[in-house]
């Protein structure tokens, strides 16, 4: 297969005539290598990771998929034996949580331990945060309150097998 001409030309690895053109892995900016270092150190000085994330099309948001997940370099996986939790909303009934699996499968290529004893998909309604950022529904509120308390308890228990200076 060839690749056409305008990709050719845009393209850096055409030159190495790879048939697989990686040309977002390859191309980053300074400040992109910037935003990197300084979320993997931000990543690693912390016990587990929470992501909170609204549906993005039923998948992780680019800018986390190319720049974070998608491509950690060797032996820099950030990721790697640290705890994490995902909670997601929709509007629709299921969005979330075809959003967290996939989110989830990437999770567990990174080698992350990922909470599964509680999934969060939170169908959203307007009117359940209100301008302060309170919850107003009180059955969601608690079920938020348990969620964090689980998620504390999965990464004391995960810290415990795994220590982070292992």
């Amino acid at each position: 297969m060839r690749w056409p001409s305008w990709r050719r030309r845009n393209c850096n690895w055409w030159r190495s005539r790879s048939r697989t053109c990686r040309c977002t892995a390859t191309t980053t900016t300074p400040t992109t290598r910037r935003w990197r270092a300084r979320s993997s150190r931000a990543i690693a000085d912390v016990d587990g990771i929470l992501f909170v994330r609204p549906e993005y099309n039923r998948s992780i948001p680019g800018a986390l998929k190319s720049d974070r997940l998608g491509q950690p370099a060797v032996g820099q996986n950030s990721f790697a034996r640290k705890p994490s939790g995902i909670i997601g909303t929709s509007p629709g009934a299921i969005g979330t949580a075809v959003a967290q699996q996939n989110l989830r499968s990437v999770l567990c290529f990174c080698n992350s331990p990922l909470m599964n004893t509680m999934e969060a998909y939170i169908q959203f309604q307007p009117g359940l945060i209100d301008a302060d950022g309170a919850v107003t529904n009180a059955s969601t509120a608690e079920f938020l309150t348990n969620y964090m308390k689980e998620l504390h308890i999965f990464i004391e228990r995960v810290l415990t097998v795994l220590p982070r200076d292992a």
